[in-house]
């Protein structure tokens, strides 16, 4: 196997090459890489229920989705990437063991007592930290996890943690444990000089460095804005779901089709029916930015608009 130790500067430059990467490898790879503050959900969730929007657009985190499954995870200059890249038989059931024992045996040889659970997740004692998710397609396997090592963990549980608001779908739902910090149980310095100890010990299993030498900007600047810059696919790939919230004298029921689109809402100010309201948003996708631009563009003044957004997500 090959090791590949490669970050891009944006989440979403590095989430399009997970995805260029499994599209087009050809030698089985294990890559490390850091991404700086993001929300990472999985794929078949609806994201607005597995965070928290509007510390996010506080916090200047931006909310990406990932192709494969599970749940949502936080990223930060104090978190370890894993990837796997691997061929397997078309018929193989996803074998999470395969991959997770290497990141396991090299954490145990670096001195953290780290042990995987039944969910394929790895526990420092009691708490978690690492998660793990896999996509599987066409005989080709990218089995990807977190390693918290010195993560804002404030900024963490603020993340993914939504203050209000009712969902109701078929969605996957993200399982929360306890978590920690490996930096916490033993300091090997900042992250850098820990992502170097990670790198040595997965070359004293033999795994061997790999270097990139192809131009693949291009490509990565396509996928980033036909997808991952896109709010349809952030959020609009989403099942239907209906959305209840309330703050204060405000409530709004939310009821959306496949994709965002709202089919009918009901918002309600001390009891009363805001139908003007209730015409601006009715057809508009369930994304923040577009509401946002609708409610300006109608002549509601800041404080209102910021008002409103609270309790429409």
């Amino acid at each position: 196997m090959r090791l590949l130790d490669l970050s891009y500067p944006t989440a979403q430059e590095n989430l399009a090459f997970e995805e260029w990467y499994f599209q087009h490898f050809e030698q089985e790879t294990l890559r490390i890489w850091i991404s700086p503050p993001s929300v990472i959900s999985g794929k078949h969730q609806n994201v607005l229920a597995e965070c928290n929007l509007h510390s996010c657009e506080e916090l200047n985190i931006p909310v990406l989705r990932r192709i494969s499954g599970g749940g949502t995870v936080y990223h930060d200059l104090g978190n370890i990437n894993f990837s796997f890249f691997r061929k397997v038989d078309r018929n193989k059931m996803i074998d999470y063991d395969r991959s997770l024992i290497l990141i396991q045996k090299s954490l145990n040889n670096l001195g953290f007592p780290v042990t995987m659970s039944e969910r394929h997740d790895l526990f420092l004692g009691e708490e978690k930290i690492s998660g793990n998710a896999q996509h599987l397609r066409s005989g080709r396997v990218l089995h990807h996890g977190t390693i918290l090592y010195d993560a804002n963990l404030d900024h963490l549980r603020v993340a993914i943690k939504r203050k209000s608001g009712k969902f109701i779908d078929k969605s996957v739902k993200s399982v929360r444990s306890p978590i920690t910090n490996l930096r916490s149980f033993k300091d090997l310095g900042n992250t850098e000089q820990f992502k170097s100890e990670l790198i040595d010990s997965f070359q004293s299993e033999g795994l061997v460095s790999l270097e990139l030498n192809q131009q693949i900007g291009s490509d990565l600047a396509a996928l980033i804005s036909s997808k991952y810059d896109l709010d349809e696919w952030n959020f609009g790939y989403s099942p239907a779901y209906e959305f209840n919230n309330k703050k204060d004298r405000l409530s709004c029921k939310i009821t959306t089709a496949r994709g965002g689109k709202i089919i009918n809402i009901e918002f309600s100010d001390n009891g009363k029916r805001q139908d003007y309201l209730e015409k601006i948003i009715t057809g508009k996708m369930h994304f923040f930015k577009e509401i946002k631009s609708a409610l300006t563009e109608s002549g509601i003044e800041e404080e209102k608009v910021a008002e409103y957004l609270e309790v429409i997500f």
